[in-house]
């Protein structure tokens, strides 16, 4: 595929994902907290929406092969890194108030405190780049599995676990339906409902999917920021880090191969997920000043900006040693039924509980 068309696909994809991000302020994070803080299910609820919808359409377009790689070029199999990295990211999604989607949007928005904590992922993707090597060979030490998917233990096990899941899903959307939950009232220009975003998200993912050959992702585009940001500075350094030197995907389009990694080239990351990121950055940008919704926010106080840069750093280091974020594995790896995912989701929620802790009690008091 030719770069220019795949960078521009994933560039438009990426300013429709954060134009209705924006209007829903559709937060990955925010669903969990609530849950855990108030029990509040809204969130919870479109997110089944989202995995139903990823679901269908996924199984649809293998079938069509209109998806032509699986399964993603972006899955491995999972380690006890892949435990730490999720546990890191849960405590940090918290205390930088947004995980690494809902912190660009807000950035576009004007949100000073989620610049900070946007300064804190780059430095926790320089800071992971001094100890990749080392984080590598604990990865390899303590594989979990041998498999990434259900689907290379047992295609007819994925089959039964993907119809029963579109059957509940079914009958509990339905429920929800009848019970009113799915209506969420808010008279804000233009907002939409968090059960809207989820089907615009699972579309668009699909999209992204059909086109670079794996769901969405963002970190290691964030990594390759900091790896030409800090090439301006020190680039004998740079070019002596592994992490910023290697290859960690590859993408095989017929006769020709695209490979790529968080080096400050352009390359399979440069044409997928940073046009992503610009693209979101630029969508809720756009929607923020239609709506005229964009100011410049005052610094938050001093705690809060302390709490926003720690989180931002712990959020790049674990994304970096789990190998993904939020938007990999809840979006992409779980509806897929990765393993991988599963074991980044099961430390996740206690490192969410954790942060949640630390928020409440050190910086919000």
């Amino acid at each position: 595929m030719n770069p220019f068309v795949l960078a521009t696909g994933c560039f438009v994809i990426g300013a429709l994902l954060g134009m209705v991000l924006y209007r829903g302020d559709y937060c990955m994070v925010a669903m969990l907290r609530d849950f855990f803080l108030i029990g509040d299910r809204t969130l919870l609820r479109s997110f089944l929406i989202y995995l139903l919808t990823f679901v269908v359409l996924v199984s649809i377009g293998r079938i069509t092969g209109f998806i032509a790689v699986f399964p993603p070029y972006t899955f491995a199999a999972a380690s006890m890194m892949t435990v730490a990295g999720g546990f890191l990211f849960g405590i940090g999604m918290v205390l930088a108030g947004g995980c690494v989607i809902s912190t660009l949007y807000r950035m576009a928005a004007g949100h000073t405190g989620n610049w900070i904590a946007f300064s804190g992922i780059l430095l926790g993707s320089m800071l992971y780049a001094e100890i990749h090597e080392q984080v590598t060979q604990l990865a390899a030490a303590t594989r979990l599995t041998s498999v990434r998917v259900v689907a290379e233990i047992s295609p007819k096990l994925e089959v039964l676990l993907v119809v029963s899941f579109v059957v509940l899903a079914l009958l509990m959307i339905i429920r929800w339906l009848r019970q009113g939950k799915l209506t969420v009232v808010c008279h804000a220009r233009g907002y939409i409902e968090p059960w809207r975003v989820a089907l615009f998200i699972g579309c668009l993912n699909f999209l992204f999917y059909a086109l670079s050959g794996a769901p969405m992702g963002v970190t290691t585009g964030y990594a390759k920021m900091a790896a030409f940001l800090e090439s301006l500075v020190i680039p004998a350094h740079v070019r002596t880090l592994r992490f910023f030197q290697e290859d960690t995907v590859s993408l095989h389009y017929g006769k020709s191969m695209l490979a790529g990694g968080a080096a400050p080239v352009m390359d399979l990351i440069g044409y997928t997920e940073l046009p992503l990121i610009g693209g979101i950055f630029i969508g809720s940008l756009c929607s923020a000043l239609i709506c005229r919704e964009f100011r410049v926010y005052g610094l938050p106080p001093r705690r809060q900006i302390v709490s926003s840069f720690i989180g931002g750093l712990l959020l790049a280091l674990g994304a970096r040693f789990a190998s993904g974020c939020n938007v990999k594995f809840f979006l992409g790896g779980l509806p897929l039924l990765a393993l991988q995912s599963f074991f980044f989701i099961l430390a996740v929620l206690p490192g969410v509980r954790i942060g949640i802790w630390l928020l409440t009690r050190l910086v919000i008091r």
